[in-house]
């Protein structure tokens, strides 16, 4: 991951940093490093993905998370988040940021505008409503 997120030491960027980091770590490991996980996701974590995607529908803990991540790896080379903005209210995380992403087996480079809703429980990530969801659906 292109780490260029805000420099920011808050808390929403805390959050989002062990949650991208975690992500990355395991898809760049083909899903053997998965220990990263605990420190951002809550293990009653429920995500939240696109019909369209490649990847669809609805994962509920560490080992269906684990499962999606070597999806993710086995579909895209890379990903990078740019221009990440965040604010918390309550446990309710809203993020945004410009998504880049680039095919595994066409090469082809996807760059879109990417938000998300996050609900969060003890500073873990405990569920994931990208909105992408709502807009290829």
């Amino acid at each position: 991951m292109n780490n260029t997120l805000s420099n920011y030491s808050t808390k929403e960027m805390e959050i989002l940093n062990r949650m991208f980091s975690a992500e990355m770590e395991c898809m760049r490991s083909d899903g053997n490093n998965f220990s990263g996980t605990k420190y951002a996701f809550h293990p009653d974590l429920v995500v939240h993905e696109a019909a369209l995607l490649p990847y669809p529908g609805d994962r509920c803990g560490y080992e269906e998370l684990k499962r999606l991540f070597n999806t993710m790896h086995n579909t895209w080379s890379s990903i990078n988040i740019e221009n990440m903005v965040a604010t918390l209210d309550g446990d309710t995380l809203f993020m945004g940021c410009t998504l880049v992403a680039k095919a595994r087996q066409s090469e082809k480079e996807v760059r879109l505008p990417f938000a998300q809703i996050l609900k969060i429980k003890d500073h873990l990530v405990k569920e994931a409503l990208p909105l992408l969801r709502y807009c290829l659906n």
